[in-house]
């Protein structure tokens, strides 16, 4: 019998019309880093006295809850990623800037008005191995990071409610969206100043909570039981003190900046509203 290896390893995901219920496509591929989606039925001890044999051993034990997900970390795109991010903030925009234009389309991604995330099945092939569909899955945290000489990477923990069984393995259709890599960032701006990076995490945690009730080992669609947050951590050359002053100042100002592709004219634009310094 062969051996299973990781390499060959990506991703299919699709936006689900109803929580929990396989998409009607999976139209986007993408290439991944890790992965790490699983299924997982609990098992615990049956807790009356009785044992099994002389021995002192347990007699018995029942299932609990059936927790399903993982995380994934991929390298980030111009155009392939979208899925993922509006499965992260809640909602996308798309304008058609007209066909003399190229790209032709910008997506903005933000926030959903009623605070809602859409729902996403995510096909897994597990590299020389076998393809898993998870369902219901939704994004509970995001994280998109970048070091001068790296790649853009992307990471996005999930929960999800249930999981096909594995079957065989499928094949890709990967998209032709470029990667975003670290010589295509322009400088951050914050409160009329530009700075130069080395280094940027920008995290968004979606406060998800699974949600286990009687009569179900599954979780019912997870829902945000907190105040979401969205941080960025950065690393800077200290120039002056202009950052020093409005850290204690306690000032807020929207942070930008971008990602640009030059000879395709691709762009990726990042920008947090009102933000201020906390250390």
């Amino acid at each position: 019998m062969a051996l299973q290896f990781g390499r060959g390893g990506f991703i299919k995901i699709g936006e689900e019309t109803t929580y929990g219920t396989i998409a009607a496509s999976t139209p986007v591929n993408n290439r991944i880093i890790s992965a790490s989606f699983q299924k997982t039925q609990e098992k615990e001890r049956k807790t009356h006295l009785s044992q099994s044999g002389a021995g002192g051993f347990q007699n018995g034990h029942f299932e609990a809850f059936l927790n399903v997900g993982g995380s994934i970390d991929l390298p980030l795109l111009y155009e392939g990623s979208g899925m993922l991010l509006k499965a992260s903030l809640g909602a996308v925009t798309t304008t058609d800037l007209g066909v003399s234009e190229d790209p032709r389309y910008q997506h903005d991604y933000e926030p959903a008005s009623d605070g809602e995330l859409p729902s996403l099945s995510v096909g897994l092939q597990r590299g020389t191995g076998s393809y898993e569909v998870f369902l219901g899955c939704k994004v509970a945290s995001m994280s998109i990071s970048g070091s001068a000489g790296e790649e853009v990477t992307a990471s996005f923990e999930l929960i999800a409610q249930d999981a096909n069984s594995r079957g065989a393995a499928t094949t890709s259709s990967f998209g032709s969206g470029r990667q975003i890599f670290h010589y295509e960032s322009g400088d951050l701006n914050y409160n009329s100043a530009t700075y130069k990076m080395k280094s940027f995490e920008l995290s968004l945690d979606n406060k998800l909570e699974r949600r286990n009730v009687l009569g179900d080992k599954k979780t019912l669609e997870p829902i945000t039981n907190d105040i979401r947050e969205i941080t960025l951590s950065v690393t800077l050359e200290m120039e002056d003190n202009a950052l020093y002053d409005a850290y204690l100042a306690g000032t807020q100002s929207d942070v930008e900046f971008s990602f640009t592709n030059s000879p395709d004219g691709d762009i990726c634009n990042i920008l947090i509203r009102n933000c201020y310094i906390t250390d």
